[in-house]
């Protein structure tokens, strides 16, 4: 009886490890910079003027420009309105 016990809890817990990503929710950034204008060159921002929050795993929206939209940065700093951000790609619309 113990064997038969151990086998359906096991097969229980892989069931649920199987379906768990079925469930799991979207990523979601962790902070978010909004900015007038900006250039992306090789997965480098840099924009102003900026406002927003974050430094890791954000959003960085460019209002303005040839680079405008939304994109997706690993890290980010903002001083007084200025951005840098590194790691970006574009951010895909829902």
């Amino acid at each position: 009886m113990p064997l038969i016990r151990r086998a359906a809890v096991a097969a229980l817990a892989a069931a649920a490890l199987a379906a768990s990503p079925l469930f799991a929710g979207t990523a979601h950034a962790v902070g978010t910079h909004t900015c007038f204008s900006g250039r992306v060159t090789q997965g480098h921002i840099s924009a102003n003027p900026c406002d927003g929050w974050g430094g890791a795993d954000v959003i960085v929206v460019l209002r303005f420009g040839q680079d405008a939209g939304t994109y997706r940065c690993q890290t980010a700093f903002s001083w007084n309105g200025f951005l840098g951000a590194d790691g970006c790609r574009p951010e895909a619309s829902p």
